[in-house]
């Protein structure tokens, strides 16, 4: 029997359960008035098919103690959505209140029914239904939000990744360990060599960790990468990142970082340091170690900084270490962070294999407490001699353009030379026009020992015989320095010019500067069989060069590149 209101629109349904209908007519009506539509059903069986065939139900009441326990929880199974069900009882006793509570029955009223009570009941009912459809439906956004949000993770991780690891310099002389605090690590490692076989590395602690620490990562190894690649000096570089970092992180993100250069020919190190914990060189051989402390502020916060460059003398023993502050801030179950102390007693125990002793006691510290923090160590093995990120500048097989005619020439005078490096910007200009991207580190080569000289000892004067030692060589860029900056007039000239030949292409390259010029003859002989810190340089452009000129009194030189077609 179905009961519907006089003006239905949208009725809630109740399905009204009792052997006994005709007794129940005025709370069937009065139900009715009250705006429900009433299905009626005399039995169990009845209701199970009703349930069965129609969607929307409601609301269940039973009226009759005939359908308890199993029957109620088919009836729920049943039911399209959570369904509520209030009993209508002739007495009430103990064992039938235990009843109901193990059939899970929400409600219950004592005939004669009072009609109040029972209207009372059924709105509280159907609050309850719609309370759980909203918790079902705000469960529902979740699942699917959780979803979108594991699936943008794992893309972003992916691109992450692609771009800091696969862009990674594998080699022998950098060791790590990092330990993300989330999927995404705030801490972020850079390794990369130049075109003259210097070895750079960066190794930063973005503020906070996981996504948001994360979100510079890509852009800061981007500009890494690329002016590494690129023949840009160190400074030049760690100054690129500040002004990214500056114009993109808000106010209260910053970057600490530290960037390291590792020159194999000086046989020297540099390092700057901005803001990240202190770092160790220690040598194997007699276990001395140096302790370098930040001398920067981070980047990012500023827009422009007035970097101070540490340099080192290092040799095949030495091993530098580096880490973020989650190492020094790692916590025992005591609450006792691992420390300054604690880092460098377990490097010192055994330096060659610093690394991997300095892990193991930091693990055995923060045993049985909980990672509350971006975890990096970083080693690196100034094997200067061995140089096991080196490659040959001979060129490799290669599709190579059409040679073709051109020129370029550039002059900078002194103020230009105190903020520019020429080199890579020279060397990239030729990449582009001619494509000659196998022959980069070559030709870098000779266009940075060329224009080196030209400005050193041409321009200011320099003497070679002060890079006689390591320590000789940091004096002399230390002078250097000095001359850049206060020196009033002087300038180079560069020119490349390019023609095409039956194999391949000819790339001639002068460089003039405003010098006295030197005696050219004699460091001719005395390159010979040289094994000192200086003047190997020419010797080595000789070697790439088809022909190696120079000119008067010695402030012009000629170079000229032959290359053969690949293609």
């Amino acid at each position: 029997m179905n009961l519907s209101p006089p003006n239905p629109a949208n009725p809630e349904i109740i399905l009204w359960i009792s052997d006994e209908i005709i007794h129940d007519q005025s709370l069937l009506q009065f139900l009715v008035k009250a705006g429900y539509r009433i299905q009626c059903a005399v039995s169990a069986p009845e209701a199970t098919k009703f349930l069965e065939t129609e969607d929307g139900v409601g609301l269940l009441i039973i009226a009759t103690t005939a359908c308890l326990n199993a029957e109620v929880d088919s009836f729920r199974r049943l039911a399209d959505d959570y369904l509520p069900i209030i009993v209508v009882s002739e007495v009430i006793d103990d064992a039938l209140m235990d009843g109901y509570q193990d059939a899970n029955v929400d409600s219950y009223v004592v005939r004669p029914v009072n009609f109040r009570l029972l209207q009372t009941k059924i709105k509280s009912a159907f609050r309850m239904r719609q309370l759980y459809q909203h918790e079902c439906d705000q469960h529902s956004q979740l699942m699917c939000y959780r979803q979108n949000v594991e699936i943008e993770r794992e893309l972003a991780a992916k691109i992450y990744n692609a771009v800091l690891q696969s862009n990674l310099l594998q080699t022998e002389a950098v060791k790590s360990v990092m330990s993300p605090l989330a999927l995404f690590n705030g801490d972020l490692l850079l390794v990369e060599k130049t075109p003259d076989n210097q070895l750079y590395l960066l190794l930063g602690d973005f503020t906070g960790h996981g996504l948001s620490a994360s979100v510079g990562a890509t852009p800061v190894a981007d500009v890494f990468y690329g002016m590494t690649r690129k023949g840009f000096s160190l400074p030049d570089i760690v100054q690129e990142i500040n002004l990214k970092l500056y114009n993109m992180l808000p106010t209260n993100m910053f970057l600490a970082a530290t960037a390291v250069g590792l020159y194999p020919d000086s046989k020297t190190l540099s390092m700057i340091t901005c803001g990240l914990p202190e770092h160790f060189i220690v040598s194997d051989l007699d276990g001395k170690h140096t302790t370098v402390k930040s001398k920067n502020i981070p980047l990012g916060i500023l827009d422009r900084m007035e970097l101070e460059i540490k340099n080192f003398s290092v040799d095949n023993h030495h091993h530098v270490f580096l880490m973020t502050d989650g190492v020094l801030e790692a916590k025992n179950s005591r609450g006792e962070a691992f420390g300054y102390e604690r880092a460098l007693s377990a490097i010192k125990q055994n330096p060659g294999d610093g690394l991997a002793v300095l892990h193991a006691c930091l693990n055995e510290h923060s045993r049985g407490s909980s990672q509350q923090d971006d975890i990096s160590l970083v080693e690196l093995v100034c094997d200067v001699d061995q140089i096991s990120w080196q490659t040959s500048p001979a060129a490799q097989t290669e599709h190579q353009p059409v040679a073709l005619h051109w020129k370029s020439v550039m002059e900078f005078d002194i103020d230009a030379l105190r903020i520019v490096n020429p080199v890579p910007v020279l060397v990239n200009a030729l990449m582009e026009i001619q494509g000659l991207k196998q022959y980069r580190q070559a030709i870098f080569l000779i266009v940075s020992e060329l224009f080196a000289n030209a400005l050193d000892h041409g321009v200011l004067k320099l003497d070679s015989a002060v890079k006689s030692t390591p320590e000789g060589f940091m004096r002399f860029y230390q002078l250097k320095q000095d001359r850049l900056s206060s020196w009033a007039q002087g300038k180079v000239r560069l020119s490349a010019i390019h023609k095409p030949t039956p194999e391949g292409g000819q790339l001639t390259i002068k460089v003039t500067d405003s010098g006295d010029g030197f005696d050219w003859k004699m460091p001719y002989r005395m390159l010979e069989g040289n094994e000192g810190f200086c003047g190997r340089g020419v010797k080595l452009v000789e070697s790439l060069c088809s022909s190696l000129t120079y000119h008067g009194k010695g402030n012009r030189v000629t170079a000229v590149f032959d290359w053969k077609s690949c293609g």
